[in-house]
């Protein structure tokens, strides 16, 4: 994958007229009629701007580019309008989707000539409004003004979110590869949700009623199921017993496909949860770790309960019964099923080194918390909003799901089975009280007072919680490493080139080598050197972050970032100026080896130079630059230097053949 994004980015710079072509036909696909409701023209302009950041390509000629594809779109789409008229509703699609079209038309009735302008930025209408403004007769020389004005203000508003993300994301790769990784993973992940649910909701919703009126129909001839659906479908019909009937039978269907399902992938040799695991693993770092437990807080049982009766004191304040019903209905089988079925089926977690937890697996508790609470708050919160929007409600409390899924699987306490089994009993449960909610309910009046409630409780709650157990969670869900034991004499005669020789950051990333190997304290390691001139660097704070945006600061005025090596951090961190516009930077991490018979703690060192460098006046920051020749020759001067000096017969220091890089 790396050697591919490598090969992309090289035939980019080798022919930008190509480059050009290619992102004058986005824009122009995004814009035309029809065509652009198929292509994601705003994912791949962010895209480029992205690659403007990385300085893959020039900004002006992108906008250029950009703006006049931009304008070939809409005008052709207005061509199209103006020559067809009203025989476009005899047309494919059209003819058998008038929605789009309709809604088209409305728009420019409402807005008239400016909705050229403003419909460019209207994700729904933006590649209709120009056909629609040709067939509705507006002036030529009025539309094209209005084109290519808000053509001159997409191209550069729209690159302008990738070139932010390309600046941070160059920042992000001097911490670690694997959180940029991580980063573009997750922001794809979001907007995959947010697409996916609007077209899975525009699908579904005019024929969803159709389908669970059919099913009833067709159960009434069957006695057993009538019941049942009759809970569900028909609004006379007191539907708890039905409800119950579908919670246990839910449960044991649900607990017994997913004990044959993970039985068989851990005989069949596929590997899917062992694959999914190790890649997550590979994905770490210690600011990821940060974030990844903010997300799974989300659905913390403290939090969870939290909301669970902020929204039952609401509900009670509007006397809406029939709706508490239901979502005491929800709560309860989120807290219950998975205590059911995590003591019932007692499937264990995968085995990385982190206690504290329960021993058992499935069904991962917060994703089906998260699936069934935030799932049936969409619910609630839909029935009362306009059928138009009510994709945003859905939307929202499935990227929350999500993203407490995704960080379920991260930190490595669930496999892959559990937790796609729970988002399916979950969701499974939510459907059905929504179908049952919707057929026995009125909506809520006060839908707006309930939204603002829900999402106040929930900051506050996460922030109590972030501001009291932010440590502990850190400690709980950080894996525990295993040491290992080494002769002392075994390690310098040959052991030691066993030991990595690079820094581990990605599959495939050989390029920051471990050229010292350390054995012994750090602070007297620390010590020796502030004496040759290196000096001891602080904790990033939040006034660290600022100076990022200081263009005139000098390097040795910019924060150290930290880098990441199997997953960590390093434990010492000293730089040395050399110049105005470099800097060497020493970093030592824990080897997880100790010697034997002295039990001193074996570190690997990496020696570095920095320059400064500035993305788009937007960041200023220190870049690792790909020399790491000189900076290991001037610590050996240094480090011979120390070797004259009487050393404590209990520290050992050395350098790892150094010899290799002369």
């Amino acid at each position: 994958m790396t050697e591919l994004l490598q090969q992309l980015l090289d035939w980019i710079s080798l022919h930008p007229l190509w480059a050009g072509i290619v992102i004058f036909l986005v824009a122009m696909g995004e814009s035309l009629a029809i065509v652009g409701m198929l292509i994601p023209g705003a994912a791949l302009m962010i895209g480029f701007g992205t690659l403007i950041s990385t300085g893959q390509l020039d900004f002006w000629s992108t906008c250029g580019w950009a703006v006049a594809g931009a304008i070939a779109g809409d005008g052709i789409s207005f061509l199209l309008g103006h020559h067809y008229r009203e025989q476009l509703t005899q047309i494919w699609p059209f003819n058998k989707h008038p929605q789009s079209l309709e809604r088209g038309i409305a728009f420019f009735h409402r807005y008239g000539g400016k909705s050229v302008a403003i419909g460019r930025f209207v994700g729904p209408t933006r590649a209709i409004i120009p056909m629609v403004a040709g067939m509705m007769g507006m002036p030529p020389h009025r539309f094209i003004v209005a084109n290519v004005i808000s053509a001159l203000a997409w191209a550069p508003l729209y690159l302008l979110p990738g070139m932010v993300l390309g600046a941070s994301l160059g920042l992000a790769s001097e911490v670690a590869v694997r959180l940029v990784i991580l980063l573009l993973l997750s922001v794809v992940l979001i907007w995959l949700i947010i697409w996916g649910i609007k077209q899975l909701f525009f699908f579904l919703h005019p024929r969803a009623s159709d389908w669970v009126q059919a099913a009833f129909r067709w159960s009434q001839n069957h006695p057993k199921l009538k019941d049942i659906t009759a809970a569900l479908a028909d609004p006379q019909h007191p539907e708890a017993k039905g409800l119950a009937t579908l919670a246990t039978l839910l449960i044991f269907a649900t607990g017994l496909f997913t004990f044959i399902l993970t039985a068989t992938l851990s005989t069949s040799g596929l590997g899917i949860d062992q694959t999914l695991l190790q890649g997550m693993q590979n994905l770490r770092t210690p600011w990821a770790d940060q974030l990844m437990i903010h997300l799974t807080r989300l659905a913390d049982a403290p939090v969870i309960a939290t909301l669970a009766l902020g929204v039952l004191i609401f509900l009670i304040g509007q006397r809406q019964w029939h709706t508490i019903g239901y979502w005491l209905a929800a709560v309860g089988f989120g807290f219950l099923a998975s205590i059911i079925l995590k003591y019932s089926i007692q499937l264990p977690r995968p085995d990385i080194g982190i206690s504290g937890l329960s021993p058992y697996g499935f069904p991962s508790s917060h994703t089906l918390r998260a699936t069934v609470i935030f799932g049936f708050l969409s619910v609630i919160i839909a029935r009362a909003i306009t059928p138009l929007h009510r994709w945003l409600s859905y939307s929202l409390a499935a990227l929350l799901t999500l993203l407490v899924a995704l960080s379920r699987l991260y930190l490595g306490v669930h496999w892959f089975s559990d937790v796609i089994a729970s988002l399916s009993l979950g969701l499974a449960w939510v459907t059905l009280l929504g179908i049952a909610y919707h057929r026995h309910t009125t909506a809520i009046i006060y839908w707006k007072s309930l939204t603002l409630f829900l999402i106040t409780l929930l900051v506050l709650t996460v922030g109590a919680q972030t501001w009291n157990s932010q440590e502990a969670d850190v400690a709980l869900y950080t894996p525990i490493q295993k040491t290992h034991h080494l002769n002392s004499t075994a390690w310098w005669d040959k052991e030691w080139q066993k030991q990595p020789a690079f820094r581990h950051d990605i599959r495939g990333q050989n390029n920051h080598p471990l050229y010292l190997q350390y054995a012994g304290n750090p602070e007297w390691l620390k010590q020796q050197l502030i004496n040759k001139g290196w000096q001891p660097t602080e904790d990033l704070n939040w006034d660290d972050l600022l100076k990022l945006l200081s263009p005139s600061l000098p390097l040795n005025a910019l924060p150290l970032f930290p880098q990441v090596h199997d997953g960590h951090h390093e434990s010492l961190a000293m730089i040395k100026p050399i110049s105005e516009e470099r800097r060497l930077v020493l970093r030592l991490w824990s080897s997880n080896t100790v010697l034997t018979p002295s039990q001193k703690q074996l570190w690997l060192g990496n020696i570095s130079q920095q320059q400064s460098t500035h993305t788009l006046t937007l960041l200023h920051y220190a870049e690792t630059t790909a020399d790491f020749v000189m900076p290991m020759k001037t610590l050996r001067i240094d480090i011979n230097d120390l070797r004259h000096k009487e050393i404590d017969h209990n520290l050992l220091l050395i350098e790892a053949e150094s010899a290799q890089i002369d």
